[in-house]
């Protein structure tokens, strides 16, 4: 009897080592995301697709090694970041100088939008000013105009 408990723990280990391997292949491509690939192709380490890649294999052995520690993705993050330097995180981390990669393309998409606005008042101003036949030295030109005109074109 007790040869068949031993059968049947030994089976629903068996049952589930795929599954245990699944999630953690899943959690290293979720965090993988966060992290870029080394080897100059400028991609996220999950979807570099360079053929032989000489850093892929070794840093998600590297990440696997250390999501089976057990650490959680921020503890990965700084780990990856202090051996490699910030260069290999997706995103900067929103603190210090790096904050200005996130602040500076919101700042400058204001700026843009300001000056559309100041600009676009401008040319409306300048368009809906008074018409020449409203100004009162129109006849005067116009006249002046004629005068000019009959002086070089014949008259027959």
């Amino acid at each position: 009897m007790n040869h068949k408990y031993r059968k049947l723990v030994l089976l629903l280990l068996l049952a589930v080592t795929p599954v245990a391997l699944a999630a953690d292949r899943e959690r290293v491509k979720e965090v993988g995301q966060h992290l870029m690939c080394i080897c100059g192709c400028t991609q996220v380490l999950t979807t570099c697709n360079m053929v032989s890649c000489p850093s892929r294999g070794g840093l998600t052995q590297d990440l696997s090694e250390q999501i089976d520690l057990g650490k959680s993705e921020g503890s990965i993050l700084d780990y990856f970041a202090q051996k490699y330097g910030l260069a290999v995180l997706s995103a900067p981390p929103a603190s210090g100088f790096n904050l200005s990669a996130w602040i500076t393309p919101f700042l400058a998409l204001a700026i843009g939008a300001m000056m559309v606005v100041y600009f676009a008042r401008r040319f409306k101003a300048r368009w809906t000013g008074t018409p020449a036949s409203a100004n009162p030295n129109a006849a005067d030109y116009q006249q002046r105009i004629e005068d000019e005109l009959k002086k070089y074109i014949p008259e027959d």
